[in-house]
This record gives C-alpha cells, structure tokens and sequence, in this order.
C-alpha cells in the first residue's frame, strides 16, 4: 500500500531527522505499523485515518510507536467522553460561527523562520459567558487545532508556541475555569493530540488570574510550568521571543490585522466541514474494549473531588 504524505520542505526535514528522530526510511513502514495496531483494536473499529493524520501523531510523539498508539487511544477516547470538546462539530452550527465570528484561536500566517514553530494566539475574554461557555471556546481551538495538524508541517515538526491574550477576563469567566475543566483541557492537549508546546506567552492578566493559573499548574509537567511567560502588559519583552514582522498590528506587529486572521480561519474552518462531519462517528465504542472501559470519573476523577484544593 503506498503511503501519501506531504514532502516536507528542506529545512523541516532536516529538523525532523534533528529534533523528533524521523526517518524517511521508515516513515511508511510505521504508518503501516500504526495502521495495523488500529484495526486490532475492537474499540477504535471506526477510525478510518489517512497517512497524513497518522505522521502527525508519530511527528508529535517523536516517533515512538507506542506513544504514538497510547495518544490516539486516548484522542479516540476524548471523543467519546468528553462531548463538550468533541462531539457536534458543524463549522455552520451557530454556536461554532458566533466563536468563529469572534476569533478565540487564531494560528499566525507566518513562522519566525522556514524550520520554526507555529504561533497561535487566543483571545479568551472575548466572548459572552452568559452567553457561551469555555467549553465553546475550547472546542474551536480543539476544530482549529486540528486543521493544523493535518496542514500544517511546522506545527507538526517544530510544534507550538502560544500567545494567551487575557484581556477581558472577568470573574464569570473564570469562575468556569473548574479543576475538572482545567483536567480535560490539559488531558486534551497532553495526552491525547500530538501537540508539542514550545512557549506560552501570557498577556493583559487579569485580577483573579492567581488562583486560575494556580489550578491550571496542578496539571502541567515540569517542563510546560518552565516554558510559561507572564509579560502582561509588556509587549516589548514578547516582541523579544516573537518577532513584530510576523504579529498582527493589534500586538505591536506587522503582519495584517486580527480581523484578516479571522475571517481567514472562518473560512478555512468552513471548508473542512464534511471533514468533522464525516470524523464525528470516528471514536472509541468503550463498551468492546479489551480490558477495562475508560470512563470519565476514571480518567478525571469526580468533580467535587477537587473542593478540598483551594487557592489563595
């Protein structure tokens, strides 16, 4: 069977030889692998990836079969057990439009250099918390995320780094930003997409932001706390890590405007519709896995669980 991906460009190859150990030698034969490990698994019978899907997550795991195998099972899992991130994905729905329209997750065009990172910027205070949830928001960045995985070589090869714009964060948003929230969103981002998070920058912190950022650390490896910055209204120090000709002028850049980045990414999450139509029956039927059945309370806990952390 011939195996179809995109050719990466000279500069991302050689980083991917470098950094996360690929071989174009044996990249077919562990998409193979992959595949064959897929349709032993009585719970994942409906997954149906292409090869392209499949190097993500070999790229995000630096080519370690099992890893490899241990994130998909549990990308596949996430989307049985936490519908409020995965499930009823319409890009036409209104609820995803109305996030869409507002542009809480926006990639940049352009990377620092041919071999670098994405760089994402998301805007959470912006919208209506008695209107929408988090969990709105979160399901277009999970939708945005994965355009990019299928798309987007520098993300796949050199990862992400992410610029977290807080202004207008009040208390009701944060007030929804629970442990158990914060759980499955890390859960989602650690353990089950093939994500490698290089930086995250932190801007226009708002009062309350102690105790989130407190409840959001509980989650995170060792390694992610290091790579956390808090410029805060300090722009110059970001402009430091990120370049001011690949940021939007509303960041002190020079890269168009945020309003060019949404309507962009409107239409390009419109144009992979029949996409997460077609993904939304690709999850993992719990009740025919080998061994124990993953359930929420298993892989989150009980909510209230958690009232016994408090923050100062």
């Amino acid at each position: 069977m011939t195996v179809t991906i995109r050719p990466l460009s000279a500069p991302l190859l050689k980083k991917a030889k470098k950094e996360i150990n690929e071989d174009p030698k044996r990249v077919d034969s562990d998409i193979e692998a992959l595949r064959t490990w897929l349709s032993k698994q009585p719970h994942l019978q409906s997954v149906r990836p292409t090869d392209q899907w499949l190097i993500a997550f070999l790229r995000g795991c630096k080519f370690s079969l099992e890893r490899s195998k241990e994130k998909m099972d549990m990308y596949y899992t996430l989307k049985t057990i936490v519908p409020e991130f995965f499930a009823n994905r319409d890009p036409l729905d209104d609820r995803i439009q109305e996030i869409l329209k507002i542009g809480t997750f926006l990639p940049l065009k352009k990377c620092k250099a041919e071999d670098s990172s994405r760089i994402n910027i998301v805007r959470i205070g912006l919208f209506n918390p008695s209107k929408f949830h988090l969990t709105d928001v979160i399901k277009v960045s999970l939708m945005i995320t994965e355009i990019l995985l299928l798309e987007d070589d520098n993300f796949t090869v050199s990862g992400e780094e992410v610029v977290v714009d807080m202004k207008g964060v009040g208390v009701s948003v944060l007030s929804q930003w629970t442990p158990a929230m914060a759980k499955k969103v890390v859960s989602s981002f650690e353990k089950a997409l093939p994500v490698r998070v290089r930086g995250n920058h932190i801007l226009n912190t708002p009062t309350g932001f102690e105790a989130a950022y407190t409840i959001f650390k509980t989650f995170l490896g060792e390694k992610l706390k290091k790579r956390i910055h808090v410029h805060n209204q300090n722009y110059k120090a970001m402009h430091k890590e990120i370049p001011k000709s690949i940021l939007p002028v509303e960041y002190g850049g020079e890269d168009g405007s945020i309003e060019d980045l949404i309507e962009h990414w409107k239409s390009k999450v419109e144009s992979y519709r029949d996409w997460f139509l077609k993904e939304e029956s690709a999850r993992s039927d719990e009740s025919v896995r080998l061994g124990t059945p993953k359930t929420s309370s298993a892989l989150f806990g009980v909510e209230g669980s958690f009232r016994k952390l408090d923050f100062d």
